[in-house]
Protein backbone atom coordinates (compact mmCIF):
# COMPACT_ATOMS: atom_id res chain seq x y z
CA UNK A 1 0.00 0.00 0.00
CA UNK A 2 2.77 2.12 0.51
CA UNK A 3 4.67 1.29 -2.19
CA UNK A 4 1.42 2.23 -4.15
CA UNK A 5 1.56 5.88 -2.73
CA UNK A 6 4.77 6.58 -3.41
CA UNK A 7 4.31 5.62 -6.93
CA UNK A 8 1.56 7.70 -7.18
CA UNK A 9 3.03 10.97 -5.59
CA UNK A 10 6.12 10.13 -8.09
CA UNK A 11 4.35 10.39 -10.88
CA UNK A 12 2.01 13.45 -9.70
CA UNK A 13 5.72 15.25 -9.28
CA UNK A 14 6.61 14.75 -12.53
CA UNK A 15 3.22 15.50 -14.29
CA UNK A 16 3.80 19.14 -12.29
CA UNK A 17 7.05 19.45 -13.33
CA UNK A 18 5.96 18.98 -16.95
CA UNK A 19 3.19 20.88 -17.10
CA UNK A 20 5.11 23.79 -15.40
CA UNK A 21 8.00 23.30 -18.52
CA UNK A 22 4.86 23.55 -21.15
CA UNK A 23 3.76 26.98 -19.52
CA UNK A 24 6.93 28.33 -18.98
CA UNK A 25 7.79 27.95 -22.65
CA UNK A 26 4.48 29.28 -23.70
CA UNK A 27 4.90 31.74 -21.68
CA UNK A 28 8.50 32.76 -23.21
CA UNK A 29 6.99 32.28 -26.72
CA UNK A 30 4.27 34.65 -26.07
CA UNK A 31 6.79 37.88 -24.58
CA UNK A 32 9.33 36.98 -27.96
CA UNK A 33 6.43 37.06 -30.49
CA UNK A 34 4.91 39.98 -28.67
CA UNK A 35 8.53 42.05 -28.78
CA UNK A 36 9.27 40.70 -32.39
CA UNK A 37 5.47 42.49 -33.02
CA UNK A 38 6.81 45.35 -31.06
CA UNK A 39 9.97 45.39 -33.19
CA UNK A 40 7.89 45.25 -36.77
CA UNK A 41 5.77 47.74 -35.15
CA UNK A 42 8.85 50.11 -34.99
CA UNK A 43 10.31 49.19 -38.24
CA UNK A 44 6.77 49.80 -40.15
CA UNK A 45 6.55 53.46 -38.17
CA UNK A 46 10.78 54.23 -39.26
CA UNK A 47 9.89 53.49 -42.48
CA UNK A 48 6.94 55.29 -42.77
CA UNK A 49 9.02 58.41 -42.70
CA UNK A 50 11.46 57.34 -45.03
CA UNK A 51 10.61 54.94 -47.33
CA UNK A 52 6.71 54.42 -47.77
CA UNK A 53 6.03 51.81 -50.09
CA UNK A 54 8.40 49.33 -48.02
CA UNK A 55 6.08 50.92 -45.19
CA UNK A 56 3.20 50.10 -46.61
CA UNK A 57 4.24 46.43 -48.05
CA UNK A 58 5.22 45.48 -43.95
CA UNK A 59 1.50 47.03 -42.63
CA UNK A 60 -0.22 45.11 -45.46
CA UNK A 61 1.83 42.17 -43.88
CA UNK A 62 0.80 42.85 -40.40
CA UNK A 63 -2.57 43.53 -40.91
CA UNK A 64 -2.99 39.54 -42.40
CA UNK A 65 -1.26 38.52 -39.17
CA UNK A 66 -2.96 41.32 -36.55
CA UNK A 67 -4.88 38.09 -34.72
CA UNK A 68 -1.39 37.57 -33.13
CA UNK A 69 -1.07 40.99 -31.68
CA UNK A 70 -2.13 42.33 -28.22
CA UNK A 71 -4.84 45.11 -27.72
CA UNK A 72 -2.44 47.79 -27.43
CA UNK A 73 -0.40 46.52 -30.40
CA UNK A 74 -3.32 46.38 -32.99
CA UNK A 75 -4.38 50.10 -31.90
CA UNK A 76 -0.93 50.95 -32.78
CA UNK A 77 -1.30 48.93 -35.82
CA UNK A 78 -4.43 50.66 -37.39
CA UNK A 79 -2.68 54.10 -36.15
CA UNK A 80 0.04 53.27 -38.88
CA UNK A 81 -2.48 52.57 -41.39
CA UNK A 82 -4.07 55.67 -40.44
CA UNK A 83 -0.78 57.50 -41.77
CA UNK A 84 -0.46 54.96 -44.73
CA UNK A 85 -3.79 56.61 -45.22
CA UNK A 86 -2.97 60.00 -44.46
CA UNK A 87 0.37 59.71 -47.42
CA UNK A 88 -1.70 58.72 -50.01
CA UNK A 89 -4.33 61.38 -49.08
CA UNK A 90 -7.14 59.07 -48.48
CA UNK A 91 -8.17 61.31 -45.20
CA UNK A 92 -11.95 59.55 -44.83
CA UNK A 93 -9.89 56.15 -44.72
CA UNK A 94 -7.79 57.25 -42.30
CA UNK A 95 -10.40 58.65 -40.05
CA UNK A 96 -12.06 55.39 -40.00
CA UNK A 97 -8.92 53.68 -39.27
CA UNK A 98 -8.37 56.20 -36.09
CA UNK A 99 -11.88 55.29 -34.92
CA UNK A 100 -11.14 51.49 -35.08
CA UNK A 101 -7.40 52.12 -33.22
CA UNK A 102 -9.30 53.74 -30.40
CA UNK A 103 -11.81 50.79 -30.27
CA UNK A 104 -8.53 48.69 -28.73
CA UNK A 105 -7.85 50.87 -25.66
CA UNK A 106 -4.77 52.55 -26.28
CA UNK A 107 -2.39 53.87 -23.74
CA UNK A 108 -2.16 57.35 -23.06
CA UNK A 109 0.96 58.42 -25.56
CA UNK A 110 -0.94 56.42 -28.45
CA UNK A 111 -4.36 58.24 -27.69
CA UNK A 112 -2.34 61.74 -27.75
CA UNK A 113 -1.08 60.74 -31.38
CA UNK A 114 -4.27 59.44 -32.59
CA UNK A 115 -5.72 62.97 -31.77
CA UNK A 116 -2.71 64.59 -33.72
CA UNK A 117 -3.63 62.36 -36.32
CA UNK A 118 -6.65 63.16 -36.68
CA UNK A 119 -6.41 67.05 -36.70
CA UNK A 120 -4.55 66.10 -40.09
CA UNK A 121 -7.27 63.97 -41.31
CA UNK A 122 -9.37 67.12 -40.76
CA UNK A 123 -6.93 69.36 -42.73
CA UNK A 124 -6.94 67.21 -45.43
CA UNK A 125 -10.87 66.90 -45.20
CA UNK A 126 -10.90 70.36 -45.21
CA UNK A 127 -12.83 70.52 -41.99
CA UNK A 128 -10.27 73.36 -39.96
CA UNK A 129 -12.64 74.17 -37.37
CA UNK A 130 -12.85 70.44 -36.24
CA UNK A 131 -8.93 70.63 -36.61
CA UNK A 132 -8.40 73.53 -34.13
CA UNK A 133 -11.03 71.84 -31.65
CA UNK A 134 -9.20 68.69 -31.37
CA UNK A 135 -5.94 70.21 -30.67
CA UNK A 136 -7.62 72.24 -28.22
CA UNK A 137 -8.53 69.74 -26.48
CA UNK A 138 -5.18 67.65 -26.77
CA UNK A 139 -3.53 70.41 -25.47
CA UNK A 140 -5.77 70.67 -22.29
CA UNK A 141 -4.80 66.76 -21.90
CA UNK A 142 -1.03 67.02 -22.74
CA UNK A 143 -0.92 69.86 -19.93
CA UNK A 144 -2.20 67.29 -16.97
CA UNK A 145 0.81 64.89 -18.04
CA UNK A 146 3.16 64.28 -15.27
CA UNK A 147 6.01 62.62 -17.55
CA UNK A 148 7.62 65.34 -19.00
CA UNK A 149 9.07 62.75 -21.65
CA UNK A 150 5.64 62.11 -23.13
CA UNK A 151 4.33 66.10 -22.88
CA UNK A 152 8.21 66.90 -24.90
CA UNK A 153 6.93 63.97 -27.62
CA UNK A 154 3.83 65.35 -27.76
CA UNK A 155 5.02 69.12 -28.24
CA UNK A 156 7.30 67.89 -31.18
CA UNK A 157 4.01 66.27 -32.69
CA UNK A 158 1.96 69.02 -32.02
CA UNK A 159 4.70 71.10 -33.98
CA UNK A 160 4.27 68.96 -37.05
CA UNK A 161 0.64 69.54 -36.74
CA UNK A 162 0.95 73.92 -36.62
CA UNK A 163 3.62 73.77 -39.45
CA UNK A 164 0.69 72.20 -41.49
CA UNK A 165 -1.28 74.83 -40.21
CA UNK A 166 1.14 77.25 -41.09
CA UNK A 167 0.67 78.14 -37.46
CA UNK A 168 4.31 79.59 -37.33
CA UNK A 169 4.12 82.28 -34.09
CA UNK A 170 2.02 79.25 -32.08
CA UNK A 171 5.42 76.70 -33.83
CA UNK A 172 7.55 79.48 -31.86
CA UNK A 173 6.08 79.22 -28.49
CA UNK A 174 5.42 75.22 -28.39
CA UNK A 175 9.27 74.64 -29.68
CA UNK A 176 10.74 76.86 -27.12
CA UNK A 177 8.56 75.14 -24.52
CA UNK A 178 10.17 71.86 -25.16
CA UNK A 179 13.52 73.07 -25.41
CA UNK A 180 13.30 74.44 -22.26
CA UNK A 181 11.46 71.60 -20.68
CA UNK A 182 14.11 69.00 -22.25
CA UNK A 183 16.80 70.46 -21.49
CA UNK A 184 19.09 68.38 -23.72
CA UNK A 185 18.14 65.30 -21.05
CA UNK A 186 16.41 63.13 -24.64
CA UNK A 187 18.55 63.81 -27.32
CA UNK A 188 15.70 62.53 -30.12
CA UNK A 189 13.64 64.92 -28.49
CA UNK A 190 16.42 67.65 -28.74
CA UNK A 191 16.60 67.27 -32.07
CA UNK A 192 13.27 67.35 -33.22
CA UNK A 193 12.26 70.31 -30.83
CA UNK A 194 15.54 72.21 -32.31
CA UNK A 195 14.51 71.56 -35.97
CA UNK A 196 11.15 72.74 -35.71
CA UNK A 197 12.54 75.96 -33.89
CA UNK A 198 14.71 76.42 -36.77
CA UNK A 199 11.84 76.00 -39.18
CA UNK A 200 10.35 78.28 -37.33
CA UNK A 201 12.21 81.36 -37.89
CA UNK A 202 12.51 80.15 -41.37
CA UNK A 203 9.22 80.44 -42.14
CA UNK A 204 9.37 84.04 -40.14
CA UNK A 205 12.17 85.34 -42.25
CA UNK A 206 14.58 85.61 -39.83
CA UNK A 207 17.15 84.50 -41.91
CA UNK A 208 20.46 84.79 -39.93
CA UNK A 209 18.75 83.21 -36.65
CA UNK A 210 17.66 80.36 -39.06
CA UNK A 211 20.98 79.89 -40.56
CA UNK A 212 22.73 79.06 -37.21
CA UNK A 213 19.80 77.22 -35.85
CA UNK A 214 19.72 74.69 -38.99
CA UNK A 215 23.96 74.90 -38.23
CA UNK A 216 23.51 73.47 -34.54
CA UNK A 217 20.53 71.28 -35.32
CA UNK A 218 22.50 69.54 -38.13
CA UNK A 219 25.65 68.89 -35.68
CA UNK A 220 23.95 67.94 -32.61
CA UNK A 221 22.29 65.51 -34.86
CA UNK A 222 25.00 63.82 -36.47
CA UNK A 223 26.60 63.74 -33.35
CA UNK A 224 23.35 61.81 -31.85
CA UNK A 225 22.41 59.30 -34.14
CA UNK A 226 19.69 61.07 -36.47
CA UNK A 227 20.86 61.18 -39.70
CA UNK A 228 17.18 62.19 -41.29
CA UNK A 229 17.33 65.80 -39.02
CA UNK A 230 20.81 66.16 -39.71
CA UNK A 231 19.58 66.26 -43.74
CA UNK A 232 16.94 68.47 -42.94
CA UNK A 233 18.72 70.76 -41.48
CA UNK A 234 21.06 70.67 -44.23
CA UNK A 235 18.24 71.26 -46.75
CA UNK A 236 16.92 74.12 -43.97
CA UNK A 237 20.69 75.93 -44.56
CA UNK A 238 20.00 75.50 -48.37
CA UNK A 239 16.74 77.75 -48.33
CA UNK A 240 18.06 80.06 -46.25
CA UNK A 241 21.09 80.77 -48.32
CA UNK A 242 18.79 80.82 -51.40
CA UNK A 243 16.61 83.25 -50.15
CA UNK A 244 19.77 85.41 -49.33
CA UNK A 245 20.32 85.17 -53.05
CA UNK A 246 23.89 82.95 -51.37
CA UNK A 247 23.03 80.97 -54.88
CA UNK A 248 26.22 78.58 -55.17
CA UNK A 249 26.08 78.20 -51.65
CA UNK A 250 22.72 77.01 -52.09
CA UNK A 251 23.32 74.51 -54.85
CA UNK A 252 26.19 72.95 -52.63
CA UNK A 253 24.20 72.21 -49.81
CA UNK A 254 21.00 71.16 -52.16
CA UNK A 255 23.11 69.04 -53.42
CA UNK A 256 24.61 67.30 -50.25
CA UNK A 257 21.10 67.14 -48.75
CA UNK A 258 19.32 65.38 -52.23
CA UNK A 259 21.93 62.75 -51.99
CA UNK A 260 21.47 61.80 -48.55
CA UNK A 261 17.96 62.21 -49.00
CA UNK A 262 17.78 59.21 -51.89
CA UNK A 263 19.78 56.86 -49.40
CA UNK A 264 16.20 57.40 -47.07
CA UNK A 265 14.20 57.37 -50.28
CA UNK A 266 12.25 60.00 -49.15
CA UNK A 267 10.31 61.41 -52.09
CA UNK A 268 7.94 64.55 -51.13
CA UNK A 269 11.71 66.14 -49.81
CA UNK A 270 13.39 65.17 -52.60
CA UNK A 271 10.96 66.67 -54.64
CA UNK A 272 11.08 69.67 -52.89
CA UNK A 273 14.97 69.80 -53.12
CA UNK A 274 14.80 69.01 -57.08
CA UNK A 275 12.52 72.35 -57.33
CA UNK A 276 14.57 74.28 -55.11
CA UNK A 277 17.79 73.69 -57.32
CA UNK A 278 16.02 74.00 -60.61
CA UNK A 279 15.68 77.42 -59.66
CA UNK A 280 18.91 77.75 -58.01
CA UNK A 281 19.92 77.24 -61.53
CA UNK A 282 17.79 79.29 -63.15
CA UNK A 283 19.60 81.89 -61.17
CA UNK A 284 23.05 81.07 -61.95
CA UNK A 285 22.39 80.79 -65.36
CA UNK A 286 22.89 77.24 -65.58
CA UNK A 287 19.44 76.94 -67.84
CA UNK A 288 19.67 73.43 -68.83
CA UNK A 289 20.12 72.07 -65.18
CA UNK A 290 17.26 74.18 -63.97
CA UNK A 291 15.01 72.86 -67.07
CA UNK A 292 15.80 69.17 -66.04
CA UNK A 293 15.34 69.77 -62.10
CA UNK A 294 12.24 71.21 -62.88
CA UNK A 295 10.63 68.86 -65.27
CA UNK A 296 12.05 66.04 -62.44
CA UNK A 297 9.32 67.58 -60.14
CA UNK A 298 6.72 68.61 -62.84
CA UNK A 299 6.72 65.36 -64.03
CA UNK A 300 5.26 64.26 -60.76
CA UNK A 301 1.10 64.23 -60.61
CA UNK A 302 -0.61 66.90 -58.97
CA UNK A 303 -1.16 65.68 -55.25
CA UNK A 304 -1.99 67.86 -52.11
CA UNK A 305 1.62 67.59 -50.41
CA UNK A 306 3.05 68.73 -54.16
CA UNK A 307 1.47 71.90 -55.07
CA UNK A 308 3.57 74.20 -54.10
CA UNK A 309 6.97 72.69 -55.37
CA UNK A 310 4.94 72.11 -58.76
CA UNK A 311 4.13 75.80 -58.80
CA UNK A 312 8.10 76.27 -58.14
CA UNK A 313 8.55 73.92 -61.24
CA UNK A 314 6.59 75.58 -63.77
CA UNK A 315 7.39 79.08 -62.72
CA UNK A 316 11.34 77.47 -63.33
CA UNK A 317 10.36 76.21 -66.74
CA UNK A 318 8.55 79.46 -67.75
CA UNK A 319 11.25 81.84 -66.45
CA UNK A 320 13.66 79.11 -69.04
CA UNK A 321 11.38 79.63 -71.97
CA UNK A 322 11.47 83.22 -71.63
CA UNK A 323 15.11 83.23 -71.76
CA UNK A 324 15.09 80.79 -74.24
CA UNK A 325 12.74 83.19 -76.72
CA UNK A 326 10.13 80.61 -76.42
CA UNK A 327 7.16 83.16 -75.35
CA UNK A 328 3.95 80.60 -75.77
CA UNK A 329 5.58 77.43 -74.27
CA UNK A 330 6.50 80.19 -70.96
CA UNK A 331 2.73 81.90 -71.04
CA UNK A 332 1.52 77.93 -71.04
CA UNK A 333 3.77 77.20 -67.94
CA UNK A 334 3.01 80.18 -66.43
CA UNK A 335 -1.16 79.88 -66.26
CA UNK A 336 -0.19 76.14 -64.27
CA UNK A 337 1.74 77.84 -61.77
CA UNK A 338 -0.71 80.69 -61.68
CA UNK A 339 -3.46 77.99 -61.06
CA UNK A 340 -1.32 75.87 -58.53
CA UNK A 341 -0.71 79.52 -56.67
CA UNK A 342 -4.37 80.49 -56.39
CA UNK A 343 -5.22 77.08 -54.86
CA UNK A 344 -2.57 77.48 -52.62
CA UNK A 345 -3.86 80.73 -51.58
CA UNK A 346 -7.78 79.88 -51.28
CA UNK A 347 -5.94 76.55 -49.15
CA UNK A 348 -3.93 79.17 -46.34
CA UNK A 349 -7.22 81.48 -46.50
CA UNK A 350 -9.39 78.91 -45.08
CA UNK A 351 -6.83 77.96 -43.08
CA UNK A 352 -6.32 81.67 -41.55
CA UNK A 353 -9.41 81.80 -41.32
CA UNK A 354 -10.26 78.69 -39.15
CA UNK A 355 -6.96 79.54 -37.02
CA UNK A 356 -7.94 83.02 -36.53
CA UNK A 357 -11.33 81.92 -35.34
CA UNK A 358 -10.01 79.49 -33.20
CA UNK A 359 -8.50 81.97 -31.64
CA UNK A 360 -11.35 84.08 -31.20
CA UNK A 361 -12.84 81.55 -30.23
CA UNK A 362 -10.07 80.90 -27.36
CA UNK A 363 -10.27 84.02 -26.56
CA UNK A 364 -13.67 84.79 -26.14
CA UNK A 365 -13.87 82.14 -23.58
CA UNK A 366 -11.49 84.22 -21.25
CA UNK A 367 -13.17 86.85 -22.00
CA UNK A 368 -16.68 85.37 -20.60
CA UNK A 369 -14.85 83.33 -17.74
CA UNK A 370 -13.53 87.25 -17.13
CA UNK A 371 -16.67 87.86 -17.34
CA UNK A 372 -18.23 85.91 -15.26
CA UNK A 373 -15.63 86.81 -12.47
CA UNK A 374 -16.55 90.34 -12.85
CA UNK A 375 -19.98 90.06 -13.32
CA UNK A 376 -19.95 87.91 -9.62
CA UNK A 377 -18.12 91.08 -8.32
CA UNK A 378 -20.19 93.18 -9.56
CA UNK A 379 -23.09 91.48 -8.40
CA UNK A 380 -22.12 91.36 -4.75
CA UNK A 381 -21.61 95.05 -4.93
CA UNK A 382 -25.04 95.88 -6.70
CA UNK A 383 -26.34 93.39 -3.53
CA UNK A 384 -25.19 95.78 -1.04
CA UNK A 385 -25.87 98.79 -3.08
CA UNK A 386 -29.31 97.66 -3.60
CA UNK A 387 -29.88 97.62 0.80
CA UNK A 388 -28.53 101.17 0.58
CA UNK A 389 -30.25 102.46 -2.42
CA UNK A 390 -32.55 100.45 -4.13
CA UNK A 391 -33.29 102.98 -7.10
CA UNK A 392 -29.69 103.70 -8.04
CA UNK A 393 -29.41 100.05 -8.30
CA UNK A 394 -32.29 99.29 -10.51
CA UNK A 395 -31.07 102.46 -12.74
CA UNK A 396 -27.70 101.01 -13.40
CA UNK A 397 -28.82 97.73 -13.88
CA UNK A 398 -30.92 99.19 -16.81
CA UNK A 399 -28.20 101.12 -17.95
CA UNK A 400 -26.18 98.28 -18.08
CA UNK A 401 -28.65 95.85 -19.91
CA UNK A 402 -29.21 98.81 -22.18
CA UNK A 403 -25.82 98.90 -23.26
CA UNK A 404 -25.01 95.40 -23.90
CA UNK A 405 -28.27 95.01 -26.15
CA UNK A 406 -27.19 97.71 -28.20
CA UNK A 407 -23.95 96.33 -28.41
CA UNK A 408 -25.68 92.77 -29.63
CA UNK A 409 -27.68 94.68 -31.99
CA UNK A 410 -24.79 96.23 -33.59
CA UNK A 411 -22.26 93.08 -33.89
CA UNK A 412 -25.48 91.66 -35.43
CA UNK A 413 -26.19 94.24 -37.84
CA UNK A 414 -22.26 94.23 -38.70
CA UNK A 415 -22.34 90.58 -39.11
CA UNK A 416 -25.39 90.41 -41.45
CA UNK A 417 -24.05 93.15 -43.42
CA UNK A 418 -20.50 91.36 -44.24
CA UNK A 419 -21.85 88.08 -44.90
CA UNK A 420 -24.37 90.70 -47.20
CA UNK A 421 -21.80 91.79 -49.05
CA UNK A 422 -19.25 88.74 -49.37
CA UNK A 423 -22.66 87.09 -51.36
CA UNK A 424 -23.32 90.42 -53.50
CA UNK A 425 -19.57 90.16 -54.58
CA UNK A 426 -19.57 86.41 -55.79
CA UNK A 427 -23.45 86.37 -57.21
CA UNK A 428 -25.13 87.83 -60.17
CA UNK A 429 -27.64 90.48 -58.69
CA UNK A 430 -30.57 89.36 -60.78
CA UNK A 431 -30.11 85.21 -60.72
CA UNK A 432 -28.44 84.72 -57.83
CA UNK A 433 -26.32 82.50 -59.51
CA UNK A 434 -22.45 82.68 -59.47
CA UNK A 435 -20.64 85.54 -61.52
CA UNK A 436 -18.50 85.39 -64.38
CA UNK A 437 -14.97 85.85 -61.89
CA UNK A 438 -16.40 83.63 -58.76
CA UNK A 439 -17.84 80.48 -61.31
CA UNK A 440 -14.11 80.54 -63.12
CA UNK A 441 -11.95 80.87 -60.00
CA UNK A 442 -14.67 77.94 -58.48
CA UNK A 443 -14.00 76.00 -62.01
CA UNK A 444 -10.69 75.98 -62.24
CA UNK A 445 -9.90 75.16 -58.80
CA UNK A 446 -12.24 71.55 -59.58
CA UNK A 447 -10.50 71.42 -63.28
CA UNK A 448 -6.95 71.03 -61.18
CA UNK A 449 -7.95 68.50 -59.38
CA UNK A 450 -9.88 66.16 -61.50
CA UNK A 451 -6.78 67.14 -64.12
CA UNK A 452 -4.42 65.43 -61.04
CA UNK A 453 -6.11 62.29 -61.04
CA UNK A 454 -6.94 62.32 -64.49
CA UNK A 455 -11.19 62.49 -64.43
CA UNK A 456 -13.18 63.86 -67.18
CA UNK A 457 -14.03 67.44 -67.05
CA UNK A 458 -17.02 69.21 -69.33
CA UNK A 459 -17.82 72.60 -69.88
CA UNK A 460 -21.55 73.55 -71.18
CA UNK A 461 -21.89 77.01 -72.86
CA UNK A 462 -25.48 78.26 -73.35
CA UNK A 463 -26.92 80.65 -75.12
CA UNK A 464 -30.88 81.69 -75.00
CA UNK A 465 -32.03 82.08 -78.23
CA UNK A 466 -32.85 85.37 -79.48
CA UNK A 467 -33.27 86.63 -76.29
CA UNK A 468 -33.00 90.63 -78.09
CA UNK A 469 -36.16 89.81 -79.52
CA UNK A 470 -38.24 89.35 -75.97
CA UNK A 471 -36.87 92.69 -74.34
CA UNK A 472 -37.56 94.29 -77.61
CA UNK A 473 -41.57 93.18 -77.80
CA UNK A 474 -42.19 92.30 -74.03
CA UNK A 475 -39.69 94.95 -72.12
CA UNK A 476 -36.74 94.09 -69.84
CA UNK A 477 -39.10 93.51 -66.80
CA UNK A 478 -40.14 90.50 -69.29
CA UNK A 479 -36.71 89.94 -70.08
CA UNK A 480 -35.50 89.72 -66.55
CA UNK A 481 -38.99 87.00 -65.86
CA UNK A 482 -36.99 84.54 -68.46
CA UNK A 483 -33.99 84.90 -66.99
CA UNK A 484 -34.74 84.00 -63.36
CA UNK A 485 -37.48 81.04 -64.83
CA UNK A 486 -34.18 79.76 -67.34
CA UNK A 487 -31.85 79.94 -64.30
CA UNK A 488 -34.48 78.35 -61.76
CA UNK A 489 -35.11 75.54 -64.58
CA UNK A 490 -31.19 74.99 -64.80
CA UNK A 491 -30.63 74.74 -60.98
CA UNK A 492 -33.23 72.14 -60.33
CA UNK A 493 -31.25 69.60 -62.77
CA UNK A 494 -27.14 70.22 -61.44
CA UNK A 495 -25.01 67.87 -59.43
CA UNK A 496 -23.87 69.31 -56.32
CA UNK A 497 -20.42 69.72 -57.86
CA UNK A 498 -21.80 71.56 -61.04
CA UNK A 499 -20.53 75.25 -61.27
CA UNK A 500 -23.80 77.05 -62.78
CA UNK A 501 -22.34 81.08 -63.65
CA UNK A 502 -23.75 83.26 -65.76
CA UNK A 503 -20.90 84.51 -68.47
CA UNK A 504 -22.44 87.69 -69.19
CA UNK A 505 -26.11 89.12 -71.00
CA UNK A 506 -28.05 85.69 -71.87
CA UNK A 507 -25.33 83.41 -71.91
CA UNK A 508 -24.61 81.08 -69.19
CA UNK A 509 -22.20 78.52 -68.54
CA UNK A 510 -21.82 74.91 -66.61
CA UNK A 511 -18.56 73.96 -65.22
CA UNK A 512 -19.19 69.96 -64.76
CA UNK A 513 -16.26 67.67 -63.16
CA UNK A 514 -15.98 64.40 -63.81
CA UNK A 515 -18.19 64.22 -66.10
CA UNK A 516 -17.22 63.18 -70.05
CA UNK A 517 -18.37 64.28 -73.36
CA UNK A 518 -21.45 61.80 -73.76
CA UNK A 519 -22.83 62.54 -70.38
CA UNK A 520 -22.56 66.38 -70.32
CA UNK A 521 -24.28 65.88 -73.87
CA UNK A 522 -26.89 64.10 -72.85
CA UNK A 523 -27.37 66.16 -69.65
CA UNK A 524 -27.40 69.15 -72.22
CA UNK A 525 -30.52 67.33 -73.85
CA UNK A 526 -32.25 67.04 -71.52
CA UNK A 527 -31.59 70.49 -70.23
CA UNK A 528 -32.57 71.83 -73.42
CA UNK A 529 -36.02 70.17 -73.41
CA UNK A 530 -36.69 71.72 -70.07
CA UNK A 531 -36.01 74.92 -71.21
CA UNK A 532 -38.28 74.70 -74.23
CA UNK A 533 -41.02 73.39 -72.15
CA UNK A 534 -41.14 76.72 -69.70
CA UNK A 535 -44.80 77.85 -69.45
CA UNK A 536 -44.25 81.68 -70.10
CA UNK A 537 -47.90 82.86 -69.55
CA UNK A 538 -47.06 83.52 -66.02
CA UNK A 539 -45.10 86.43 -67.51
CA UNK A 540 -47.97 87.85 -68.45
CA UNK A 541 -46.76 87.39 -72.54
CA UNK A 542 -47.16 84.23 -74.48
CA UNK A 543 -43.90 83.74 -75.66
CA UNK A 544 -41.20 80.46 -76.27
CA UNK A 545 -37.96 80.29 -74.63
CA UNK A 546 -34.98 77.72 -76.30
CA UNK A 547 -31.88 77.65 -75.63
CA UNK A 548 -28.61 76.56 -78.04
CA UNK A 549 -26.13 74.49 -76.02
CA UNK A 550 -22.35 73.60 -77.34
CA UNK A 551 -19.78 71.72 -74.95
CA UNK A 552 -16.21 70.59 -74.81
CA UNK A 553 -14.12 67.97 -72.99
CA UNK A 554 -11.13 68.35 -71.14
CA UNK A 555 -7.60 66.26 -72.77
CA UNK A 556 -4.55 65.74 -71.24
CA UNK A 557 -3.00 68.60 -73.58
CA UNK A 558 -5.30 71.32 -71.64
CA UNK A 559 -3.85 73.28 -68.79
CA UNK A 560 -6.30 75.53 -67.48
CA UNK A 561 -9.59 76.11 -68.76
CA UNK A 562 -9.30 78.64 -71.28
CA UNK A 563 -9.18 75.93 -73.96
CA UNK A 564 -12.00 74.22 -72.63
CA UNK A 565 -14.19 77.57 -72.86
CA UNK A 566 -12.89 78.44 -76.51
CA UNK A 567 -14.09 75.24 -77.90
CA UNK A 568 -17.33 75.27 -76.09
CA UNK A 569 -17.64 78.82 -77.51
CA UNK A 570 -17.35 77.34 -81.31
CA UNK A 571 -19.45 74.44 -80.74
CA UNK A 572 -21.84 77.30 -79.51
CA UNK A 573 -21.53 79.35 -82.45
CA UNK A 574 -22.27 75.77 -84.69
CA UNK A 575 -24.98 75.29 -82.38
CA UNK A 576 -26.29 78.98 -83.54
CA UNK A 577 -25.48 78.02 -86.93
CA UNK A 578 -27.46 74.69 -87.07
CA UNK A 579 -30.69 76.79 -86.42
CA UNK A 580 -31.16 77.23 -82.69
CA UNK A 581 -32.71 74.89 -79.73
CA UNK A 582 -29.99 72.30 -80.38
CA UNK A 583 -26.93 70.52 -78.36
CA UNK A 584 -23.78 70.27 -80.36
CA UNK A 585 -20.40 68.60 -79.05
CA UNK A 586 -16.99 70.00 -80.32
CA UNK A 587 -15.26 68.44 -82.72
CA UNK A 588 -11.79 69.03 -84.91
CA UNK A 589 -13.57 70.26 -87.72
CA UNK A 590 -14.85 73.16 -85.88
CA UNK A 591 -10.98 74.16 -84.87
CA UNK A 592 -10.92 76.10 -88.50
CA UNK A 593 -14.52 76.67 -89.58
CA UNK A 594 -15.66 77.75 -92.97
CA UNK A 595 -16.94 80.50 -93.88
Amino acid sequence: MLQHLSRNTLLMQVFIKVVITVLFILYSSGIVLANEMDDELDIVENFMHTDTQSAIAKLNSMLARQDQLSMIQKSRLYMLLSLKHIYLAEYAAADDALDTALTFNPTEDIITRIYLYRVTTSIGLKDYKRAFTLLETNLARIDNYQDNSIKIATYNRLLNVYLELEAYDEMLRISQLALNLNQGENPKNQCYSMLYYAVANLRTKQFDLASNLFTDTEQYCSEHGFPLIAVMSTKGQAIVAYENSLYDKAESLLLNALANYKKFKFEVEINEVHSFLGMTYFYLNRFEEAEQYANKVNDKPIAPNNLLVKKRANETLSLVAGKRGQFDKAYQYQVVANALSLQILNEQKVKENAYQMARFDSVEKNRENNSLMQDHELLMKQKDLFIKDKSSSIMFSTLLVGVSVGLLLLLISAWLQRNQFMKQAQRDGLTGIYNRRTGQELAENEFIQTQAVAEPFSVLLMDLDLFKNINDQFGHATGDWALKKFTSVIESLLRPNDVFTRMGGEEFAIFMPKQDLKSAADFAERLRAEVEAINTRFSGHDFSITVSCGISCADKHDLSLDPLIHRADLALYCAKHNGRNCVVCYNESMKHPQS
